[in-house]
């Protein structure tokens, strides 16, 4: 998986993120998401998804995040993924890399998760998002 790319009009590096920071990042997530959305995530077949499918399903997975994570735990989930992003050869710092650009923020922390959870959330994530949030 490549580990660059272009959000707005920045390039951001994904770094992989050490086994014991992604357990906590995992388990954070896991425990907000709930056990459907999880059990989706899990089962999530290999298939590919269009980029527009890929935005809407990540804005709904922020959007879970942000409601059921208090701000200093969500806070906490980006900075330990953002330790290993850089933009422009420096380190991610919340404050000075996204103040005013909050959307890409949560787009960059979607892609760090993306690149470093491939196999926790397999391509067709974003498919299984949609399912599980779909009115019924």
């Amino acid at each position: 998986m490549e580990n660059t790319k272009q959000i707005g009009e920045r390039i951001y590096s994904f770094g992989t993120i050490p086994a014991m920071e992604a357990v906590k990042v995992e388990i954070a997530i896991a425990r907000v998401i709930g056990e459907p959305l999880f059990k989706a995530f899990m089962d999530a077949k290999k298939t590919g998804s269009t980029e527009q499918n890929a935005e809407q399903a990540g804005a709904a997975a922020i959007g879970m995040l942000l409601s059921n994570m208090d701000a200093d735990e969500l806070l906490a989930t980006m900075e330990r993924v953002f330790k290993y992003v850089t933009c422009g050869g420096q380190r991610i710092d919340i404050n000075a890399t996204f103040t005013g650009r909050l959307l890409e923020m949560h787009k960059v922390f979607v892609e760090a998760l993306r690149f470093n959870f491939s196999d926790f959330l397999p391509a067709g994530l974003f498919a299984s998002v949609q399912g599980v949030m779909a009115p019924k």
